[in-house]
């Protein structure tokens, strides 16, 4: 049996983490506070966001530098994928629940269901930090960049 033992990679420090996802029709940033362990390719941890608190189970590759997590809630999953470097991990979400009872309301229902069904987000280790001007320009710039990326992929 292998032995549990924490990442050493410095990308993936074990600790708190912070981040935001992001709907795929809307680049409004939901801030997400973390906790996450890293050890033999597993990610484990937890967390809450503006919908509820939720566990994370995944794992990574640090070969490719990715990685896949399901994110719990006590009502529904979503599914995370994402690229990990040196500014954090990255990526895409969707929810894997079958949306088309949306499709005998109407189209316009069903078309806003799905894209809220998907997204991007970021997350990254949590540092102390002190938000200057520039920082928040820079969080907004990351996100309008963010918001492209996954229309592309999407």
């Amino acid at each position: 049996m292998k032995e549990d033992k924490n990442e050493t990679h410095h990308f993936l420090p074990s600790g708190e983490w912070e981040g935001f996802y992001c709907y795929s029709n809307s680049p409004h940033q939901h801030k997400m506070s973390i906790e996450l362990s890293f050890a033999n390719s597993i990610i484990s941890g937890s967390g809450i966001d503006d919908v509820a608190p939720f566990r994370w189970n995944g794992s990574y590759n640090l070969e490719q530098f990715k990685l896949k997590m399901v994110k719990t809630y006590s009502t529904h999953i979503i599914n995370y994928a994402g690229d990990i470097d040196e500014n954090g991990i990255w990526g895409l979400w969707d929810n894997p629940e079958d949306l088309s009872f949306f499709a005998d309301i109407s189209p316009n229902v069903l078309r806003q269901a799905q894209a809220m069904a998907k997204g991007g987000f970021h997350i990254w280790p949590k540092a102390v930090k002190s938000e200057s001007k520039e920082e928040v320009r820079e969080e907004v710039k990351e996100s309008k960049k963010l918001k492209e990326f996954y229309i592309q992929k999407i």
